[in-house]
């Protein structure tokens, strides 16, 4: 549940540029102080996610704290917003193989105001082409569904799916349970209404590139050609009408 803060080593190192910038004279002639950040995220949107011990808040690319650090974790902007939690909830059964419950979290915009306010939440995306993947959630962990929220916070796919992915050119990849027991799931993908556009039927699916996706199966399929078995694992490549196509790029994923 908890969010990595993601790098690329070009971003931080600018971030890294940006806060060392910052402690310069003001336009007075008194100096500032160097902000001293735990850690520094890849810039993102003009932010950057930074943390002062369990606090989290954004700086700007001048190195400059523009949001307070008063955030349990917080992920980089995507499309003007950012996943931002509030608390984190409470870890049973052990701090790393526990599971968490009653987090908080919700969508602030780039001067820290929130957009979307926090709610109970068991995970969460980025917002895509307008929708985010939400999972809702208080105590009932591990039976809560994936929906998809609009800008304004509102259900634009009601939770109903068992793992949801980030809309990639107008489809989105989710996944439904298809044996209780072992928690097998099936992954298809939908279109921004919500409606199931190709089955689920895979094992594991990729976000969608030029018109293609690559897709995993567990076993040989005999509906799907030009299979490939890298490392014992089959795949292939799909269109956005479910057909399979030649893979632009036939190495392992």
């Amino acid at each position: 549940m908890r969010l990595e803060m993601r790098r690329t080593s070009s971003s931080c190192i600018i971030a890294l540029i940006a806060v060392c910038c910052a402690a310069q004279a003001d336009k007075d002639g008194a100096s500032t102080a160097t902000p001293r950040f735990d850690d520094v995220g890849a810039f993102s949107e003009g932010l950057a996610v930074v943390r002062v011990k369990k606090k989290f808040g954004y700086i700007d690319t001048s190195g400059r704290l523009v949001i307070p650090l008063r955030f349990a974790d917080a992920a980089p902007f995507s499309e003007g917003l950012a996943l931002v939690y509030t608390t984190l909830g409470m870890n049973l059964l052990g701090k790393t193989e526990g599971v968490w419950l009653f987090a908080s979290a919700g969508y602030i915009d780039r001067t820290g105001k929130f957009a979307i306010e926090p709610r109970l939440i068991e995970n969460a995306h980025k917002f895509s082409e307008g929708l985010a993947a939400f999972e809702p959630g208080a105590s009932s962990w591990g039976t809560a569904k994936w929906g998809y929220l609009d800008k304004t916070g509102k259900w634009a796919i009601k939770p109903q799916f068992a793992k949801a992915g980030d809309f990639s050119e107008g489809l989105a990849p989710v996944a439904i349970i298809v044996d209780p027991k072992t928690k097998r799931e099936k992954w298809g993908y939908i279109n921004q209404t919500g409606k199931l556009q190709i089955p689920t039927q895979f094992d594991g699916v990729q976000g969608f590139r030029q018109g293609i996706a690559k897709v995993f199966f567990a076993e040989k399929n005999p509906k799907f050609e030009h299979m490939h078995r890298p490392h014992g694992q089959l795949w292939g490549c799909i269109d956005k009408a479910g057909q399979v196509v030649n893979c632009p790029d036939r190495r392992s994923p």
